[in-house]
Protein backbone atom coordinates (compact mmCIF):
# COMPACT_ATOMS: atom_id res chain seq x y z
CA UNK A 1 0.00 0.00 0.00
CA UNK A 2 1.50 3.59 -0.86
CA UNK A 3 2.31 5.67 1.96
CA UNK A 4 0.06 8.47 2.51
CA UNK A 5 2.80 11.03 2.50
CA UNK A 6 3.83 9.78 -0.63
CA UNK A 7 0.59 10.43 -2.00
CA UNK A 8 0.65 14.22 -0.76
CA UNK A 9 3.97 14.60 -2.20
CA UNK A 10 3.17 13.39 -5.78
CA UNK A 11 -0.02 15.69 -5.76
CA UNK A 12 2.38 18.86 -4.96
CA UNK A 13 4.73 18.12 -7.40
CA UNK A 14 1.78 17.25 -10.01
CA UNK A 15 -0.05 20.60 -9.28
CA UNK A 16 3.38 22.41 -9.01
CA UNK A 17 4.13 21.47 -12.78
CA UNK A 18 0.77 22.44 -13.95
CA UNK A 19 1.32 26.23 -12.62
CA UNK A 20 4.64 26.04 -14.45
CA UNK A 21 3.71 24.85 -18.21
CA UNK A 22 0.39 27.25 -17.52
CA UNK A 23 3.04 30.19 -17.12
CA UNK A 24 5.12 29.14 -19.45
CA UNK A 25 2.47 28.81 -22.20
CA UNK A 26 1.47 32.80 -21.68
CA UNK A 27 -1.90 30.83 -20.46
CA UNK A 28 -4.03 32.84 -17.53
CA UNK A 29 -5.18 30.92 -15.17
CA UNK A 30 -8.76 30.68 -13.77
CA UNK A 31 -9.09 33.96 -11.96
CA UNK A 32 -6.46 35.27 -13.06
CA UNK A 33 -7.41 38.88 -14.98
CA UNK A 34 -6.87 39.47 -18.73
CA UNK A 35 -6.00 43.25 -19.66
CA UNK A 36 -7.52 44.86 -22.06
CA UNK A 37 -8.39 48.61 -22.99
CA UNK A 38 -9.55 50.73 -25.57
CA UNK A 39 -8.89 54.43 -26.31
CA UNK A 40 -11.07 57.24 -27.49
CA UNK A 41 -10.65 59.42 -30.21
CA UNK A 42 -9.01 56.71 -32.54
CA UNK A 43 -7.01 59.26 -34.39
CA UNK A 44 -5.26 61.47 -31.04
CA UNK A 45 -4.19 64.54 -32.08
CA UNK A 46 -1.52 66.70 -30.02
CA UNK A 47 -2.56 68.99 -27.12
CA UNK A 48 -6.60 67.18 -26.65
CA UNK A 49 -7.40 64.77 -24.67
CA UNK A 50 -7.65 60.97 -24.44
CA UNK A 51 -9.41 58.74 -22.93
CA UNK A 52 -8.33 55.40 -21.75
CA UNK A 53 -10.71 52.73 -20.60
CA UNK A 54 -10.63 49.65 -19.14
CA UNK A 55 -11.93 46.31 -20.51
CA UNK A 56 -10.37 43.84 -18.57
CA UNK A 57 -11.75 40.59 -17.83
CA UNK A 58 -11.87 38.42 -14.54
CA UNK A 59 -12.34 41.66 -12.16
CA UNK A 60 -9.29 43.51 -11.57
CA UNK A 61 -9.08 45.70 -8.68
CA UNK A 62 -5.93 47.71 -9.30
CA UNK A 63 -4.38 49.38 -12.33
CA UNK A 64 -1.30 50.80 -13.54
CA UNK A 65 -0.82 53.00 -16.60
CA UNK A 66 1.88 54.08 -18.17
CA UNK A 67 1.11 56.32 -21.26
CA UNK A 68 4.65 56.14 -22.96
CA UNK A 69 5.08 59.99 -22.32
CA UNK A 70 7.73 60.41 -19.89
CA UNK A 71 8.08 64.38 -20.67
CA UNK A 72 4.66 64.59 -18.97
CA UNK A 73 6.67 63.51 -15.53
CA UNK A 74 4.13 62.36 -13.01
CA UNK A 75 1.12 62.54 -14.68
CA UNK A 76 2.80 59.64 -17.16
CA UNK A 77 1.39 57.05 -14.97
CA UNK A 78 -2.33 56.60 -13.69
CA UNK A 79 -3.70 54.17 -10.40
CA UNK A 80 -7.46 54.98 -12.04
CA UNK A 81 -9.25 52.48 -13.85
CA UNK A 82 -10.77 54.69 -16.20
CA UNK A 83 -8.07 57.71 -16.79
CA UNK A 84 -7.07 60.21 -19.29
CA UNK A 85 -4.36 61.97 -20.65
CA UNK A 86 -2.94 64.53 -23.49
CA UNK A 87 -0.25 64.03 -25.02
CA UNK A 88 1.69 67.42 -25.46
CA UNK A 89 3.35 66.37 -29.17
CA UNK A 90 2.84 64.55 -32.20
CA UNK A 91 4.77 61.26 -31.84
CA UNK A 92 4.21 57.86 -31.67
CA UNK A 93 3.74 56.34 -27.71
CA UNK A 94 3.41 52.97 -26.16
CA UNK A 95 0.98 53.01 -23.74
CA UNK A 96 1.02 50.28 -20.83
CA UNK A 97 -1.90 48.90 -18.81
CA UNK A 98 -1.07 46.12 -16.02
CA UNK A 99 -4.15 44.94 -13.95
CA UNK A 100 -4.00 42.60 -11.09
CA UNK A 101 -6.27 40.95 -8.70
CA UNK A 102 -5.87 38.32 -5.86
CA UNK A 103 -4.95 35.37 -8.30
CA UNK A 104 -2.18 37.19 -10.33
CA UNK A 105 -1.80 40.08 -12.80
CA UNK A 106 -1.68 40.48 -16.84
CA UNK A 107 -0.28 43.28 -18.78
CA UNK A 108 -0.61 44.44 -21.93
CA UNK A 109 0.08 47.43 -24.41
CA UNK A 110 -0.90 49.54 -27.71
CA UNK A 111 0.57 51.81 -29.74
CA UNK A 112 -0.87 55.32 -29.65
CA UNK A 113 0.10 57.35 -33.14
CA UNK A 114 -0.47 60.85 -31.94
CA UNK A 115 -0.60 63.14 -35.10
CA UNK A 116 -0.42 67.18 -34.75
CA UNK A 117 -3.92 69.05 -34.11
CA UNK A 118 -5.71 72.11 -32.98
CA UNK A 119 -5.71 72.25 -28.90
CA UNK A 120 -9.41 72.66 -27.59
CA UNK A 121 -10.18 76.55 -26.59
CA UNK A 122 -10.54 75.13 -22.92
CA UNK A 123 -7.08 74.57 -20.91
CA UNK A 124 -8.43 72.36 -18.13
CA UNK A 125 -6.93 73.21 -14.72
CA UNK A 126 -6.51 71.90 -11.03
CA UNK A 127 -9.50 74.31 -10.55
CA UNK A 128 -11.03 74.03 -14.12
CA UNK A 129 -13.26 70.97 -15.75
CA UNK A 130 -12.57 71.20 -20.03
CA UNK A 131 -16.28 68.64 -20.71
CA UNK A 132 -17.49 68.28 -23.71
CA UNK A 133 -14.44 68.29 -26.26
CA UNK A 134 -13.31 70.74 -24.57
CA UNK A 135 -15.67 73.20 -25.28
CA UNK A 136 -17.58 73.80 -21.84
CA UNK A 137 -15.41 75.51 -19.19
CA UNK A 138 -16.79 74.89 -15.70
CA UNK A 139 -15.51 75.63 -12.26
CA UNK A 140 -16.95 76.09 -8.87
CA UNK A 141 -16.31 79.03 -6.10
CA UNK A 142 -17.24 78.57 -2.68
CA UNK A 143 -17.50 80.82 0.28
CA UNK A 144 -18.40 79.66 4.20
CA UNK A 145 -20.04 81.28 6.62
CA UNK A 146 -17.28 82.72 7.75
CA UNK A 147 -16.50 85.07 4.54
CA UNK A 148 -13.34 82.64 3.81
CA UNK A 149 -13.97 81.63 -0.19
CA UNK A 150 -11.70 79.29 -2.61
CA UNK A 151 -12.36 77.63 -5.79
CA UNK A 152 -13.21 74.04 -5.84
CA UNK A 153 -10.85 71.18 -6.74
CA UNK A 154 -11.89 69.90 -10.55
CA UNK A 155 -12.04 65.95 -11.06
CA UNK A 156 -12.58 64.59 -14.34
CA UNK A 157 -15.12 61.61 -14.62
CA UNK A 158 -16.03 60.89 -18.50
CA UNK A 159 -16.21 63.20 -21.39
CA UNK A 160 -19.18 65.42 -20.11
CA UNK A 161 -19.12 64.79 -16.16
CA UNK A 162 -16.93 65.67 -13.33
CA UNK A 163 -17.34 66.64 -10.14
CA UNK A 164 -15.52 69.09 -7.31
CA UNK A 165 -14.27 69.00 -3.70
CA UNK A 166 -14.13 71.70 -1.97
CA UNK A 167 -12.18 70.56 1.89
CA UNK A 168 -10.71 67.11 1.83
CA UNK A 169 -10.00 65.46 -1.60
CA UNK A 170 -12.59 62.51 -0.36
CA UNK A 171 -15.39 64.21 0.26
CA UNK A 172 -17.06 65.02 -2.86
CA UNK A 173 -19.45 68.55 -2.81
CA UNK A 174 -20.89 68.75 -6.71
CA UNK A 175 -21.27 67.29 -9.39
CA UNK A 176 -21.75 68.14 -12.63
CA UNK A 177 -22.60 67.19 -16.30
CA UNK A 178 -23.03 69.31 -19.33
CA UNK A 179 -24.97 67.25 -21.67
CA UNK A 180 -25.39 66.84 -25.69
CA UNK A 181 -28.65 67.51 -26.29
CA UNK A 182 -28.82 68.20 -29.88
CA UNK A 183 -30.68 65.52 -31.17
CA UNK A 184 -33.72 66.84 -28.60
CA UNK A 185 -34.10 70.50 -28.64
CA UNK A 186 -30.55 71.94 -30.09
CA UNK A 187 -29.19 72.98 -27.36
CA UNK A 188 -26.64 71.71 -24.29
CA UNK A 189 -28.01 70.82 -21.34
CA UNK A 190 -26.03 71.01 -17.86
CA UNK A 191 -27.25 68.82 -14.28
CA UNK A 192 -25.54 69.68 -11.23
CA UNK A 193 -25.89 68.14 -7.55
CA UNK A 194 -24.48 69.32 -4.77
CA UNK A 195 -23.67 67.61 -0.80
CA UNK A 196 -23.21 70.97 0.57
CA UNK A 197 -25.08 73.95 2.11
CA UNK A 198 -22.17 76.40 1.97
CA UNK A 199 -22.79 78.97 -1.07
CA UNK A 200 -21.44 77.96 -4.03
CA UNK A 201 -20.92 79.66 -7.55
CA UNK A 202 -21.34 77.88 -10.49
CA UNK A 203 -20.10 78.43 -13.46
CA UNK A 204 -20.16 77.17 -16.90
CA UNK A 205 -18.58 79.30 -19.84
CA UNK A 206 -19.42 77.67 -23.62
CA UNK A 207 -16.13 78.38 -24.99
CA UNK A 208 -17.08 78.80 -28.06
CA UNK A 209 -20.03 81.12 -28.56
CA UNK A 210 -19.02 83.33 -25.00
CA UNK A 211 -21.90 82.49 -22.90
CA UNK A 212 -21.87 81.61 -19.16
CA UNK A 213 -24.86 79.96 -17.57
CA UNK A 214 -24.02 80.71 -13.84
CA UNK A 215 -25.97 79.49 -10.67
CA UNK A 216 -25.32 80.09 -6.74
CA UNK A 217 -26.34 78.53 -4.08
CA UNK A 218 -26.99 79.96 -1.01
CA UNK A 219 -25.62 80.31 2.17
CA UNK A 220 -26.81 77.78 4.87
CA UNK A 221 -29.20 75.99 1.82
CA UNK A 222 -28.78 72.75 1.28
CA UNK A 223 -27.40 72.26 -2.25
CA UNK A 224 -30.76 72.15 -4.81
CA UNK A 225 -30.74 69.87 -7.40
CA UNK A 226 -29.52 71.81 -11.30
CA UNK A 227 -31.63 70.49 -14.57
CA UNK A 228 -31.19 73.42 -16.39
CA UNK A 229 -32.12 72.15 -19.99
CA UNK A 230 -32.48 76.01 -21.28
CA UNK A 231 -28.64 77.19 -19.53
CA UNK A 232 -27.24 77.09 -23.26
CA UNK A 233 -30.62 77.23 -25.81
CA UNK A 234 -30.02 77.52 -29.26
CA UNK A 235 -26.04 76.39 -29.19
CA UNK A 236 -26.11 73.15 -31.46
CA UNK A 237 -23.50 72.43 -33.40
Amino acid sequence: MQHQRARTFRRNVIGSTVLILFAVAGIALAGQPVASFTFSPASPTAGNEVSFTDQSSENPTSWLWNFGDPSAGALNTSTTQNPFFTYANPGSYTVTLTVSNSDGQSTTTQVLNVTGGVPPICQSSPTALCLNGGRFNVTADWTKPDGSTGSGTAVKLTGDSGYFWFFDQSNIELVIKVLNGCAIDNAYWVFAAGLTNVEVVLNVTDEQTGATYTNTNPQGVAYVPIQATSAFPSSCP
